[in-house]
């Protein structure tokens, strides 16, 4: 199937873009909980891009040391995306769970952007847009020091 893709994407011009170490990180714009939209090429500092679910443990953990590290850190832009799940469940989760940061809505063009070997994974970004390193699993304050240390 990935093959089907690839070849639609040489036929119609256009390859599907995926965040990369070392490259640009892929644009997009998504609906916050709290509402208003998040763009991030209108973001001119470095970024801390999480991605969670409602039902993801893991994510549940993290959490409240990203709410730490966001107060901690100004300088630096903190936003989840909800990826693989519903609306509903990610609104409810949200609201329960508090973050200090704005959490967000995914889409499918987020998700098939910035792959996952599963979740929490987070992504950095320097002030520049570039992906700078990718953590698949659990951050917590020792982790995120050193990703932007």
């Amino acid at each position: 199937m990935v093959g089907v893709g690839l070849l639609a994407a040489w036929v119609f011009g256009s390859a599907p873009t995926v965040a990369t170490i070392g490259e640009q990180a892929p644009d997009f714009t998504v609906e916050l909980i709290e509402g208003g939209t998040f763009t991030l090429s209108e973001v001119d500092k470095p970024v801390l891009l999480n991605f969670w679910a409602s039902w993801c443990v893991p994510c549940r953990t993290e959490i409240p040391d990203i709410s730490a590290f966001a107060d901690a850190n100004p300088q630096i832009q903190v936003i989840g995306v909800a990826v693989e799940d519903v609306e509903s469940a990610a609104r409810g989760f949200a609201a329960e769970i508090g973050a200090s940061y704005p959490l967000a809505l995914g889409t499918t063009e987020v998700e098939d952007s910035y792959p996952r070997l599963g979740l929490p994974v987070t992504y950095v970004l320097d002030e520049n847009g570039v992906v700078t390193d990718i953590f698949n699993g659990i951050v917590n304050q020792e982790v995120l020091g050193e990703l932007f240390g």
